[in-house]
């Protein structure tokens, strides 16, 4: 009588002897420790697999740590158990979900952004939720940058009428006003205002910012105007760039009622999350002629369906979530959230932990 004994696909046999069975106990408790400190990490990105998962490999390389690529929901769904960290673009996590994930120790989402991850069940369940702040700071500050003065020279606009109606020479349009004296309100004061602030202060008449959390060193240095209210600011802006985070208390925080104190030749931009504003408000806004255009990196749902409220909208230009977008910011996104995962399998606090 014999015992076969399975390990990394090959297959052990021993005999019934007293040697035998000792060898054989010996190599079970071994498999045994050896898959309770290998380390499974799931990846569900779009971000990663395109490339075997290539940056992930190089933080995690020399340590006993599998990657596991989930390539949409049915998948997450059957391999969810299995995971000691999950990296993540946009799938829901709630409290339900982390419970069919006993092992898992460390969520970390691709991006900043973590609202699809719910914190304080996280919390609860002894999980640590880490994202990759500052990642994009730069991309999404030019992509919201080249969106005001877009839309402050009336250049999407122009392109229409040529296109589509064939309109050519300077009469058939308003007189624009000049960038330098145009207001350029921030909504918001975070990481990716502050440094659109930067770069849009010598271009801009005024750049102003309402926070209710304000750095207000670093507004000053840079030369922002500080606004105390959120009404002064909205009623200001030839140009409102909206960098605030989604939560309960932010969502549809631009709606109709907000729309309403905006000047009629105010352009609205949003680079930050969808829901942030109120699309079928920004739409009515714009048809009946209460604001005089928007640009848009990110609306409500996403992926947007193609009936979208927007997409026929020509004073609104939408592009689809890009604004982040740069080989550079791929591989810094990437490279830390393996990291924030390994780090917590270390026992150490990951640099991006947001509890």
């Amino acid at each position: 009588m014999s015992d076969i004994l399975q390990y990394d696909g090959l297959y052990f046999t021993f005999s019934e002897n007293i040697v035998s069975r000792s060898i054989f106990d010996i190599v079970t408790n071994f498999q045994g420790v050896l898959f309770m400190t290998r380390k499974v990490v799931g990846v569900f990105s779009k971000c990663s697999e395109f490339d075997d998962y290539s940056a992930e490999r190089s933080i995690f390389n020399g340590r006993d740590i599998e990657i596991v690529g989930v390539n949409d929901a049915n998948e997450f769904d059957a391999l969810k158990g299995r995971f000691d960290a999950l990296i993540l673009t946009n799938a829901k996590i709630t409290g339900e979900v982390m419970d069919s994930m006993p092992r898992c120790k460390v969520i970390c989402r691709h991006g900043q952004g973590f609202d699809n991850i719910d914190v304080p069940e996280a919390t609860s369940r002894g999980i640590k939720i880490c994202n990759v702040p500052g990642f994009n700071t730069d991309e999404v500050s030019d992509h919201a940058l080249a969106f005001a003065l877009m839309l402050g020279r009336n250049i999407p606009f122009y392109s229409h009428e040529v296109k589509v109606n064939h309109v050519w020479g300077f009469n058939s349009f308003p007189a624009n006003v000049k960038i330098s004296e145009m207001n350029l309100a921030l909504l918001g004061f975070g990481r990716i205002s502050r440094r659109l602030a930067e770069k849009a202060r010598p271009l801009f008449g005024r750049v102003a910012s309402y926070d209710p959390f304000m750095d207000v060193d670093a507004a000053r240095r840079i030369g922002v105007e500080i606004y105390d209210d959120i009404d002064s600011l909205i009623k200001n802006a030839d140009i409102l760039s909206v960098h605030v985070p989604l939560s309960k208390d932010t969502y549809h925080l631009i709606g109709a009622e907000k729309l309403a104190i905006m000047k009629p030749t105010a352009y609205l931009i949003n680079c930050a999350r969808g829901a942030l504003v109120d699309n079928d408000a920004l739409n009515d806004a714009l048809e009946n002629g209460r604001l005089a255009g928007a640009a848009v990196d990110v609306v409500e749902p996403e992926p947007a369906p193609k009936e979208h409220v927007l997409y026929n909208q020509k004073k609104c230009v939408v592009t689809p979530h890009v604004a982040w977008y740069s080989s550079t910011a791929i591989k810094r996104m990437r490279t830390e959230a393996a990291n924030s995962a390994l780090a917590v399998f270390d026992g150490l606090e990951p640099e991006g932990s947001v509890n």
